[in-house]
């Protein structure tokens, strides 16, 4: 990072904070204190109204913000939310560009208010999922910036075996079902349209190819897979079941759900496992059948013909 670059960093702090600290500054700047200390020096020069305070940090004169930039503190909380969010549920370069423009947005708040925003800080918090496995690599930033230049990319994919392919593809859309993010394609290896597991791309490489054609809207994509495919998978279940499990049902595939005439609901599921969904049919045979497809009948079946009955 260049000295400019440093200095209006620094003020973005400033303006995000109630008090700044020089030795905190010093280690995320990876510079010296008295490098800090010179810059607040320029920034003071500059007509900025950097008070110091000896021993305990700088902070700026009450009024001095952002005028471009204004919040209500319940917009601020919604903000400080989707970091949380954002923080655990995307990579770390995404997380890092989103943390620096929370910083944008504490800035354009008054002193009272980033003091409402630094004490709620602590009163939000979102764990991941300890079925997300690993964090994600970095290249969030990578396939939306190839889809807004329309260039193809070349990706080393990793099905559910582990077995290994290069693919070039032609990015459409990024979507996000619990627990996992995935990509959606066009795939030149299988020609048609599919959709990635991020979490299982590797050595992602933006290359000079343009796209070969106009590609559809990302929603009417999101049923395209990859050789691993998720499968469309439907039951009839009573509403106290999908009630009392509903967040069960969501982190198994559950896509949606409407009530029929009858009372009973239906449930559309994108599953990679059938065998989970069979084991869960199972487990509430009284409430629940298989409208689609029948495969998850005969692994009933099979699992009940091993049961030592």
């Amino acid at each position: 990072m260049n000295r400019i670059d440093r200095i209006s960093a620094l003020l973005v702090q400033l303006q995000s904070r109630p008090l700044v600290k020089s030795s905190e500054m010093a280690e995320r700047f990876g510079v010296s204190l008295r490098t800090i200390y010179r810059d607040m020096r320029t920034l003071s020069e500059a007509g900025v109204p950097v008070c110091g305070n000896p021993g305990v940090g700088y902070s700026l004169v009450e009024g001095y913000r952002l005028p471009s930039l204004m919040f209500t503190k319940e917009e601020a909380i919604a903000f400080l939310t989707a970091e949380k969010i954002i923080e655990q549920l995307t990579d770390t370069q995404n997380s890092n560009y989103f943390r620096q423009g929370m910083d944008k947005i504490r800035a354009a708040l008054r002193a009272v208010d980033k003091r409402y925003l630094h004490e709620m800080d602590d009163t939000i918090a979102v764990y991941k999922s300890r079925s997300s496995g690993e964090s994600l690599p970095n290249i969030m930033q990578i396939i939306l910036s190839s889809i807004n230049d329309k260039l193809i990319l070349e990706v080393d994919y990793s099905n559910a075996d582990e077995n290994k392919s290069k693919r070039a593809l032609e990015a459409v859309g990024i979507s996000y079902s619990h627990p996992r993010w995935y990509l959606s394609a066009w795939c030149h290896l299988r020609e048609e349209y599919r959709m990635f597991r991020l979490d299982r791309i590797s050595n992602i490489r933006t290359t000079d190819n343009k796209h070969t054609k106009a590609h559809p809207p990302l929603d009417s994509l999101l049923d395209c897979v990859d050789s691993q495919c998720l499968i469309e998978v439907v039951l009839l279940t009573s509403k106290e079941v999908s009630k009392q499990f509903a967040d069960r049902c969501y982190f198994m595939g559950l896509t949606n759900e409407k009530e029929l005439a009858d009372g009973r609901i239906e449930q559309t599921y994108m599953a990679y496992s059938l065998e989970g969904l069979a084991r869960w049919v199972l487990a509430n045979a009284d409430t629940t059948t298989v409208i689609k497809p029948f495969e998850i009948k005969d692994i009933i079946k099979q699992i009940i013909q091993k049961l030592d009955v």
